[in-house]
């Protein structure tokens, strides 16, 4: 006999005999080496000058601290295509090593960052796990002011809307230097009140710069053998640095063409009309570039080009272009490329896309010149088809095909098999979600109504995953209006108990009963949706404490799924109705009744309901002081749900095991685990997050502030 060890573990026990093994905690957070943040993007390699401005805010951040008590902080702001973006990302690189404890970067815009979410990279970068980051905004604040302060810190903050997204998110320390990017002084404002910033207007680029920048392109001795002609192009792309490297990239991939024969095709097309605002006479100058960039493209690399006008979403792949255009992926992807090439698309890691803002309203302006309006929806309609067919397979991959839906997935996917690893299909859900809901709100303004509904049913297996709440009462408000504009009462009761579904977690009761109430009024003549109907009211009793009225709900809803022989309903309402028995006290009916559903969704791929009959289960075993069946089953749950990036339940399960460390004094692990479960409903925008946070703070004895 020997043993033998291999691999890597928490930790390890050898012995002859095992009675028993009792979990009492999550594993710690490993152990990660001491890095100093370096978040801020390396500028482009084709960064130009900008000398005089950079020298300006290279002196701020030499200047000595003396009385002052507040970081330094420098505004820059300028036009669309000015080269914000680049100019921090290039003043972060010169001046990093002023700042030996690191260099902080948050995205803010459309598709940034929240301030919150920023806080919680800012606290993560200066080495807090992401179990101890707090959930509430404000205790994350406090927490960053504190442990930046007297540390010599370089914080940028891009693309910001709104001075208060900086403003809380200023380190605590008077040696540190932040820098701000903006449209426009306007939207910093308040930044200026009560403290000196440093203001820093990007005008467009003096022409030895803009040649500069397109030596760095084309090459220094052809610039120099054609520096009039360039210093044309620069006056005539308005020395903005988007168009200028949009020409710099076109003129690259053209090695024989002469500059000049560039600059009289763009004189030719400067119908600038002498529009006084800045901003109009730029962006035609920016536009004139564009039009030369696409004249030039072969026609499938315009058609493609003409087709991005018509994504809704902040990114986009090939593979959505290809079902549009109806054409292989290869073929698109070389399209896409030259693209690229020109510098109109910007390609990041991942195989994602994106646009420029004025290179979509280009875009759309060549579209609308040259396409149809029934072409332009009609490839509207086939990118709302592709992503239709995503989510109903990522639905699919997580429940299977048995569960209700209106739409039976047959009828999106055909018979398709749909073999996908359900981790995998929520994490292409999680990336896809903004696109999926905006996707939404363009199939609604054509009046898709039935593509809006099956959209919402499909995504919904997200929103119950991990609890987006803005995003899904959004989503689900505008699936049950074209529901009702489309007068099928089917999607119309679904929808309703989707969106009751997100009234519950927000804890707004009322709203959730109104919309079970017309939903059951729907389903009347239609026994599987009424059981639906009717496990959703439910599950809002129990949530309100009314745990008899709801067994009431959650039997009636067996019975018609036992009437309909549906086994994994079945499965599903035996598990609810031990749910409302175990907040009944009555333990030992509720472990048959789970018992029951284990059974019948043995032998299926249903690991989504079997992730909640556990978790309902270490519900029931600690409600009935068995504590250490409870601690072992909710560590059970933690581990699946991890797998699988099911967050909701590994909240649960985390509240749930903050509980039974408590109940056995162990006050530090009980913080811990309902800090872990906060951090997770703070990134759902559930209201719990705040009372779960008050909790916590009052077992370490801290004021129970939010």
């Amino acid at each position: 006999m020997r043993n033998e060890l291999g691999g890597t573990a928490h930790s390890v026990v050898q012995a002859g005999v095992i009675e028993s093994v009792i979990l009492s905690g999550a594993p710690a957070d490993p152990e990660l080496p001491s890095v100093v943040p370096a978040q801020a993007p390396t500028p482009p390699e084709t960064y130009t000058n900008r000398d005089e401005e950079l020298a300006r805010v290279g002196a701020l951040a030499g200047t000595p601290i003396g009385d002052r008590t507040r970081p330094m902080v420098a505004a820059v702001h300028g036009m669309v295509g000015m080269g914000k973006t680049a100019f921090l990302r290039q003043a972060a690189w010169q001046l990093r090593e002023r700042y030996p404890d690191g260099v902080l970067h948050v995205q803010y815009g459309v598709a940034g960052n929240s301030p919150a979410e920023a806080a919680s990279r800012f606290l993560a970068a200066l080495g807090v796990p992401e179990s101890r980051i707090p959930a509430a905004f404000e205790a994350r604040v406090d927490l960053f002011r504190s442990l930046s302060a007297g540390l010599r810190l370089l914080a940028v903050f891009d693309d910001v809307r709104d001075a208060a997204q900086v403003i809380a998110l200023l380190p605590n320390s008077p040696a540190s230097l932040v820098l701000v990017a903006a449209g426009g002084q306007q939207a910093l404002a308040e930044l200026y009140q009560d403290r000196e910033v440093l203001d820093v207007a990007l005008e467009p680029l003096r022409a030895e710069h803009g040649v500069s920048l397109v030596a760095k392109v084309c090459g220094a001795e052809r610039v120099a053998a054609e520096r009039p002609a360039v210093v044309d192009l620069v006056e005539l792309c308005g020395g903005l640095p988007l168009a200028l490297g949009v020409a710099a990239a076109w003129l690259k991939a053209r090695p024989h063409l002469a500059v000049r024969e560039l600059v009289e095709d763009l004189r030719e097309t400067d119908r600038d009309p002498g529009d006084s605002s800045a901003d109009r006479s730029a962006r035609a100058k920016v536009f004139a570039m564009f039009d030369r960039v696409y004249q030039d493209l072969p026609e499938s690399a315009r058609r493609l080009y003409r087709l991005l006008s018509v994504l809704v979403g902040p990114h986009f792949g090939v593979e959505v272009l290809a079902a549009m255009l109806d054409q292989p992926v290869r073929g698109v992807r070389r399209d896409l490329d030259e693209l690229c090439q020109t510098g109109m698309v910007q390609a990041e890691p991942g195989g994602v896309h994106r646009l420029h803002r004025l290179v979509r309203v280009h875009a759309l302006r060549v579209a609308e010149a040259e396409d149809s309006e029934a072409e332009r929806i009609g490839a509207l309609r086939a990118a709302v088809r592709w992503w239709l067919i995503g989510a109903a397979a990522a639905d699919v991959a997580v429940h299977g095909r048995q569960p209700l839906r209106v739409t039976d997935p047959a009828a999106v996917l055909d018979d398709t098999p749909v073999e996908i690893p359900a981790a995998t299909a929520l994490a292409w859900l999680r990336q896809e979600q903004a696109n999926l809901v905006d996707l939404m709100a363009a199939a609604a303004a054509q009046g898709w109504h039935t593509e809006v509904c099956r959209l919402f049913e499909a995504i919904h297996t997200l929103f119950d995953a991990t609890k987006p709440l803005a995003t899904w009462v959004r989503a689900g408000k505008l699936a049950v209006d074209w529901a009702v504009l489309l007068g099928n009462a089917g999607y119309e009761a679904r929808c309703r108990c989707l969106l009751a579904r997100a009234y519950q977690e927000l804890g707004r009761f009322a709203e959730a009963h109104e919309h079970l109430d017309r939903a059951r009024e729907l389903a009347a003549d239609w026994d599987r949706l009424l059981a639906s109907v009717e496990d959703f009211t439910g599950n809002v009793l129990l949530r309100e404490g009314r745990a008899e009225e709801a067994l009431a709900r959650f039997r009636a809803a067996l019975e018609i799924n036992e009437r309909l022989g549906l086994t994994r309903g079945t499965a599903l309402q035996s598990m609810l109705v031990g749910r409302a028995l175990g907040a009944l006290g009555r333990y030992e009916e509720a472990s048959l009744a789970f018992a029951r559903s284990r059974d019948l969704l043995a032998g299926t791929d249903a690991t989504s309901i079997l992730l909640k009959v556990q978790l309902s289960a270490a519900v029931v075993l600690a409600a009935s002081g068995a504590d250490q069946a409870a601690e072992h089953a909710y560590a059970e749950v933690l581990a699946t749900a991890g797998e699988r990036g099911a967050t909701a339940p590994a909240a649960d399960a985390l509240l749930g095991l903050a509980e039974l460390a408590e109940r056995r004094a162990d006050r530090a692990a009980g913080i811990e685990f309902r800090q872990r479960a906060a951090a997770i409903f703070e990134r759902m925008g559930s209201p719990r997050a705040a009372t779960i946070t008050r909790t916590a703070r009052q077992l370490a004895g801290l004021p129970a502030t939010t």
